[in-house]
């Protein structure tokens, strides 16, 4: 049976010794990773920190140059502007998700004073306040780190203080105190006219992360230049000096008004409206014509030279004549309407008025001896009696020789006169007269 040895003597005291001083190099080796990883960890937070400050100030200086005028209007050489994160994120130049306050929970804002040399320009000074206060490690590694703007720091609550002991700046010149440990970043009067003059510029290319850029906020003016090759061009109104031409058509939501010219078109087309399917439309050089043949309606008056039907014609009320005719006058169409001065009815009848009324006062009247070949005889109606009727009567017969009757017995309405003719066939001893019957309307 195998038995074990035990060390025994001066050999086992070493060993035990070894393993001591390599557990406590193990120790040692521990404490000193733990305390890289925590400083690497506190390092990484202060990056982020300074990445932050570098977003809040990069967006002070947008909207310091979009709204330069109205800062540089407000501040003073001793009372600031204060620009918060909630202004930037309202304007849109912090995102909504910015949170306004960094690890340490210290708030970020931005001083804007007038500089105290020259007035017309504008400084200003980002700086953190309330929460935890940083180590002095801390503020200088962040100061370093910080790309927008001269990156500082505030230790004695009174003096800002640039990385590296750059610059120093008294708090009070920027009407602000602050607690030690505390955040800035100083923006120079050419870093806030660049941002204005950067605001101004419009980019030809999108850049990311800066709309503004692409947007002016001033008339531009083309100097008779041409601006093509256009999308869409969106706006509020457009004034045109001579012509707007398009290949389609053309959308309006409102009015279509022109103030010293025309609505012209061409080819047979008009005015048409789309739901009803009607307008109005030429496709000669006489007649304007309703689309779809519509009615055409007004509850006012329609007035022209003449009004034509081609069916029946349909008065809802009366039928108004304003010309006066008189019975017993020519009239230019037979069936023709008219009225006399008191209001009576006319019809032209055979190209004369004759009135519908009951007529009275008859009267024949005997016009003069026609004798022989070739002789007229004429019996005129008297003054305010109209012709009614005619004829004629042999007023002499020679015995058989030549013709009994005229060649002609009509009526003579310019004269208001029946009138015969007796032509060749009449012997000398042969006489007619004509006769007229007349009455009064």
């Amino acid at each position: 049976m195998k038995s074990e040895r035990r060390i025994t003597g001066p050999d086992s005291g070493f060993a035990m010794m070894s393993v001591a001083v390599a557990l406590l190099i193990v120790m040692m080796m521990a404490t000193m990773a733990s305390g890289y990883m925590s400083d690497y960890l506190k390092s990484r937070q202060w990056q982020l920190m300074a990445a932050q400050t570098n977003r809040f100030t990069q967006a002070v200086e947008s909207y310091t140059g979009r709204y330069y005028t109205s800062a540089l209007a407000s501040a003073t050489t001793t009372r600031p502007v204060t620009v918060t994160a909630q202004m930037l994120k309202n304007t849109g130049f912090l995102p909504a998700g910015f949170r306004e306050t960094n690890s340490n929970g210290q708030q970020f804002k931005a001083l804007l004073i007038r500089n105290a040399l020259h007035a017309e320009v504008l400084q200003g000074l980002v700086i953190t306040s309330g929460g935890q206060p940083l180590s002095y490690k801390a503020l200088r590694q962040i100061s370093l780190d910080i790309s927008s703007g001269l990156g500082g720091y505030i230790r004695d609550g009174r003096t800002a203080t640039g990385a590296m002991n750059s610059w120093a700046v008294p708090l009070a010149g920027f009407g602000t105190s602050g607690g030690n440990g505390h955040i800035a970043v100083l923006l120079s009067p050419e870093t806030l006219t660049g941002a204005r003059e950067d605001s101004d510029r419009l980019y030809r290319f999108q850049v990311n992360g800066r709309p503004e850029l692409n947007k002016m906020h001033t008339s531009i003016d083309m100097g008779g230049n041409n601006l093509n090759s256009a999308g869409v061009v969106n706006g509020r109104n457009g004034n045109f000096d001579v012509s707007v031409v398009s290949n389609g058509p053309v959308t309006a939501g409102g009015d279509i008004r022109s103030t010293g010219g025309w609505i012209i078109s061409r080819h047979g087309r008009g005015w048409m409206d789309e739901s009803h399917g009607g307008g109005f439309y030429m496709t000669d050089n006489e007649w304007i014509r309703s689309l779809n043949n519509k009615s055409i309606y007004t509850g006012g008056q329609l007035k022209g030279g003449s009004v034509r039907s081609d069916s029946d014609l349909s008065a809802g009320g009366v039928l108004k004549l304003d010309q006066t005719n008189y019975a017993g006058t020519w009239c230019p169409q037979t069936g023709a309407i008219s009225h006399d001065s008191s209001g009576g009815i006319l019809s032209c009848q055979s190209g004369v008025w004759i009135s519908s009324g009951k007529l009275s006062l008859f009267e024949m009247v005997s016009g003069n001896n026609a004798c022989g070949r070739f002789v007229n005889s004429i019996a005129y109606c008297p003054t305010g009696k109209q012709l009614i009727s005619g004829g004629y009567v042999l007023s002499k017969w020679s015995g058989g020789h030549g013709w009994n009757s005229p060649d002609l017995s009509m009526p003579s309405p310019s004269e208001n006169a029946w009138k015969i003719y007796t032509g060749g066939g009449v012997s000398g001893g042969t006489c007619m007269q004509a006769i007229s019957w007349c009455a009064s309307n």
